[in-house]
């Protein structure tokens, strides 16, 4: 067989090894070596068996090693596409079942005999009902990343408020990924197909941090809803991330990054050894990761909060290291710096990113092994087990004080030793420089263990599987200040007494005043330790229920039972968060789940008409039962053209956080209507409050009575793959997703409410002034969401002598509108193309477009790829001088670019550049973190990095 447009030429030379076993593993590696895409299907690839082998190659041509490894076997193989091809069987073998080719062009795959994400059953067909975008081996090298984190952040289905190192003031060293602006508990993550545990707090999602990149083949990420298959969180979609499996040989990696000023200096190594047998295989992998910081104050962007200039605000804080001192309600002085004291003006508010870091550094170690032993009988033993260790050290500006709106009794008495005005003062708003930078410590430690046994017999595969799964997560946040203590030492000789071992503190002098005597008697450190556990056992199997004259009927049935666990606790200050951070409170519970399930695939025209459906049952020891159904349809009108339509409830249950935490205060970055000038009009307000506060005590709290959160799904699409042009495929795909019982908190919905409505007067607490002294927050099924928007996929293949091959790709995602409401009787709001910031209680950016392309070339031993990502322009809204602004957050466009060149004796060295053009995030003025949107655009700048990797 002899291609007319080029053959391939990406073997390594001067032969390739090839593991024993069956032909499934010996094509997979084959494949990886190659860069193939090879399509097989393992229900009968998987009964003929191979030895080892070397193949000599021709100029590192693939076809020719391909077919003297199929010579004499019942298979053979058809190009389906510049890169790939289908190892299919021989047309005079009589259980021969067709195969179609043609699908297998829109999706981007190594080698595949098990089912697409989103599904039980293992279609011969590779179509999909739903939009499926696969990273395989190729892209993730190709890409520089080195977390999944970073890999997926640019992806346009991305969008929200995903965590990640980029995220300082407010993170905790963890990552997620939220698809379609939908939180991250709406996106299930799964390893292998396979439910994993969440945080080590008890979080609502997966952290992604403890998933190491070097051992992944693959990620898939279904842009449906998929309850009906997967369970609860599976709103938005699915991110399966593949594993490395049957990978044979060794495999040593390197990468050092740094970006162009010379920080942010990343590096990491990781080790792959594989070795199969006649009758198992066995695999290792580990890797180390370390990401260098990036400071604040060293980007033009972040350096100031003072974003006047630029057509923002001055969201510099009023605790400066002189004091902001309120005498009376007319009367504020601070420290001149010569023993006295003047007016304080808003010029003396404190620049806080002097100290904070932008990115996060942080660290990770991980070991992965996986293995399998053939038991015969067509049965297979595996496991899989993974530990991961991870750190990330956050630095924030030293710890603020608000006398009147801390935690505790902070009124400095007027006898007090340090008092000069001789009158008690309830305002004092002091950045205490003198205790150092706040420095935040995050550590994980994750294992998972996955065993079990899957088989075939006849037409029908199973597996039984066991998971243990345990993370546990600490953090401390050091430098800050002890409530009651500082308490005490404000107050007079009658109830501070050195005697007594109290220390008095002085709030009301210089920078530079408080001794090291007061700053031991009153420093405080924040500790939470927490764990999660989850246990579970699953059972399902799939295969041929009948046949019909359109052809085979498919099913699949499974149950599954699950046992999830949270203990988490802080070491509040006897109740009352230390002041310069939070309060997390603890958490106590568990759980048990049930789970049963089914599939059907009905033909319905040969070739033409499927008819899919889905349903799963699901039983939770705490809120009771739900039954989620899903049902799809694929047509294929024309051979090239395909129209896909499905429907589908979903649910996320409420996590055991949700359901179980006390005691969690945080200051909270909000916005009172009661300080604007029309206060005394409103009917909540008591005059007009405090303008110069942007953040509010704010107390958080579970609820055991919450209810799960609940969606309809409905997605409409078409496939193109046209006959005159064989080597292009097009998608587009519309999806709804309708949430309801959206569970909340809300706190400005609460103020809001409050202020123009006189209600929530037991949760939002004023003074007799009209200042915000407390809000209590309880979770509550409130909220209500609508997202409606498109995908488009277009793709084109090319492969010539000349040219070697080239492949180009566009991927956009439209999201068309963003309906939310916060609470029944609360105004709908279109949040599509907007940007609030999470701090504030917002979704985060929502682009009405996001979209990146990319071209990737390779000949002989080179290959190279550039790849352009762009965020549509955002609007976001604030008040500047008492008037509110509306203004444009301009799009954004960066560039990268890598190219590689394989040395002899298996080496590749690359070279690549992120945002080759240095192109600066755009600002957004109401962002809390360093003036941008961190989870959205990357504030590095030109970023250099280099690889090299070695395969035996």
């Amino acid at each position: 067989m002899t291609f007319s447009d080029g053959a391939f030429a990406n073997c390594p030379g001067p032969g390739v090894h090839l593991p024993a076993g069956n032909l499934s593993r010996t094509l997979i590696s084959l494949g990886r070596q190659c860069k193939i895409s090879v399509l097989v299907r393992a229900s009968t690839a998987d009964n003929y068996k191979l030895p080892e082998q070397t193949i000599a190659t021709e100029n590192g041509e693939f076809e020719p090693i391909l077919r003297q490894l199929l010579q004499r076997s019942p298979f053979t193989y058809e190009r389906v596409g510049p890169g790939a091809v289908a190892v299919i069987e021989k047309a005079d073998e009589p259980e021969s079942e067709p195969f179609d080719h043609r699908a297998a062009q829109t999706e981007e795959i190594t080698v595949t005999g098990r089912g697409l994400t989103g599904s039980h059953l293992r279609h011969p067909q590779l179509d999909s009902y739903a939009p499926i975008d696969v990273l395989a081996q190729p892209e993730l090298e190709i890409t520089g990343a080195q977390t999944v984190a970073e890999l997926l952040k640019f992806l346009p289905a991305v969008s929200g408020n995903s965590t990640s190192t980029s995220v300082s003031n407010g993170g905790d060293g963890t990552a997620t990924v939220t698809l379609r602006g939908l939180p991250a508990s709406n996106t299930l993550v799964l390893i292998n197909g396979r439910r994993i545990v969440s945080n080590g707090f008890g979080g609502e999602a997966a952290d992604l941090n403890t998933i190491p990149l070097s051992a992944i083949d693959r990620i898939e990420i279904l842009k449906d809803g998929a309850s009906a298959v997967y369970g609860s969180d599976a709103i938005a979609g699915v991110v399966n991330i593949i594993l490395r499996r049957d990978f044979e040989g060794l495999s040593v990696n390197s990468y050092y990054g740094t970006a162009e000023p010379g920080d942010q200096r990343t590096e990491s190594y990781h080790l792959t050894w594989g070795k199969s047998g006649e009758r198992g295989h066995l695999m290792l992998s580990l890797a180390h990761y370390r990401q260098g910081a990036l400071m604040s104050r060293d980007r033009g962007l972040s350096a100031s909060a003072d974003n006047r200039a630029r057509g923002g605000t001055d969201l510099r804080s009023a605790a400066s290291p002189g004091a902001f001192i309120a005498l009376d309600a007319d009367t504020t002085v601070t420290n001149d710096g010569d023993g006295g004291y003047r007016p304080w003006t808003q010029e003396d508010r404190y620049n806080y990113s002097e100290y904070t870091t932008a990115v996060v550094p942080s660290e990770r170690q991980s070991a992965y092994l996986e293995g399998n032993i053939d038991l015969g009988d067509s049965a297979l033993l595996f496991v899989e087990a993974m530990g991961i260790r991870t750190r990330a050290e956050t630095t924030l500006a030293p710890t603020p004080v608000f006398t009147r709106f801390d935690n505790g009794d902070l009124t400095i008495a007027a006898d007090q030793i340090y008092n000069p005005f001789g009158q008690e003062i309830t305002d004092v708003r002091k950045r205490v420089l003198e205790l150092g930078p706040r420095e935040q410590d995050n550590r994980t430690d994750t294992w998972r263990l996955n065993a079990g046994l899957k088989g075939q017999r006849e037409d029908w595969q199973w597996e039984l599987a066991a998971a243990l799964h345990y993370t546990r997560a600490s953090e401390s946040l050091s430098n800050l200040i002890d409530p009651n203590r500082l308490s005490a030492g404000l107050k007079g000789p009658d109830r501070c007494n050195a005697r007594d071992d109290c220390v008095a503190v002085d709030l009301l002098g210089p920078s530079g005043g408080v001794d090291s005597e007061q700053l031991e008697f009153m420093r405080g450190e924040s500790l939470v330790d927490g764990s999660t556990r989850m246990l579970s056992l699953l059972y399902v199997a799939d295969g041929v229920l009948g046949s019909n004259s359109a052809g085979d009927v498919l099913g699949a049935a499974g149950i599954e039972f699950r046992r999830e666990s949270i203990d988490f606790r802080s070491n509040d200050a006897r109740g009352l968060s230390f002041i310069g951070g939070i309060a997390a409170g603890s958490a106590e519970g568990q759980r048990m789940i049930g789970e049963a399930f089914a599939e059907l695939s009905v033909p319905m025209l040969t070739d033409a008409f499927w008819l899919d459906g889905a349903v799963r049952f699901s039983n939770y020891s705490d809120f009771g039962s739900t039954i989620n159904p899903k049902v799809a349809l694929r047509w294929r009108p024309t051979p090239s053209l395909m129209v896909r339509a499905s429907y589908a409830t979903g649910f996320k249950a409420p996590t055991l956080v949700d359901m179980n935490q006390t005691g969690y205060q945080s200051q909270e970055f909000l916005i009172d209507p009661c300080t604007g000038n029309g206060a005394d009009t409103l009917p909540g307000c008591h005059g007009r409050a405090d303008g110069a506060r942007i953040q509010y005590l704010t107390e958080f709290g579970g609820n055991p009575e919450l209810q799960p959160e609940t969606s309809d799904n409905r997605s409409l699409g078409l496939v193109w793959t046209p006959k005159q042009l064989s080597d292009f495929s097009a998608s587009l795909d519309l999806f709804d997703i309708r949430q309801n019982d959206v569970i909340d908190t809300s706190p400005q919905y609460l103020i809001d409410r409050n202020a123009h409505t006189g209600l929530f007067t037991d949760r939002v607490l004023r003074d007799a002034r009209g200042d915000i002294t407390r809000i209590r927050a309880t979770r509550l099924n409130i909220g209500a969401r609508e997202v409606r928007g498109l995908d488009l996929a277009l793709r084109y293949e090319h492969t010539s002598e000349q040219l070697g091959q080239l492949r180009w790709s566009l991927n956009a995602s439209h999201m068309q509108r963003y309906l939310n409401q916060a609470a029944p009787g609360s105004p709908t709001e279109d949040l599509a193309g907007t940007f609030i910031d999470p701090a504030s209680g917002g979704a985060g950016s929502l682009p009405r477009w996001k979209a990146n392309t990319g071209l990737y070339w390779q000949k002989g031993r080179w290959e190279g790829g550039y790849t352009i990502h762009y965020v549509n322009a955002l609007e976001e809204s604030f008040t500047r001088n008492e008037t509110r602004i509306t203004r444009e957050i301009d799009s954004w466009t960066s560039h990268d670019f890598q190219v590689a060149y394989a040395l002899p004796f298996g080496l590749r060295f690359a070279v690549g550049i992120d945002n080759l053009l240095d192109e600066a995030p755009p600002f957004a003025a109401t962002a809390f973190n360093d003036n941008y949107d961190g989870r959205t655009y990357d504030l590095s700048g030109r970023y250099w990095y280099t690889t090299l990797s070695y395969n035996l």
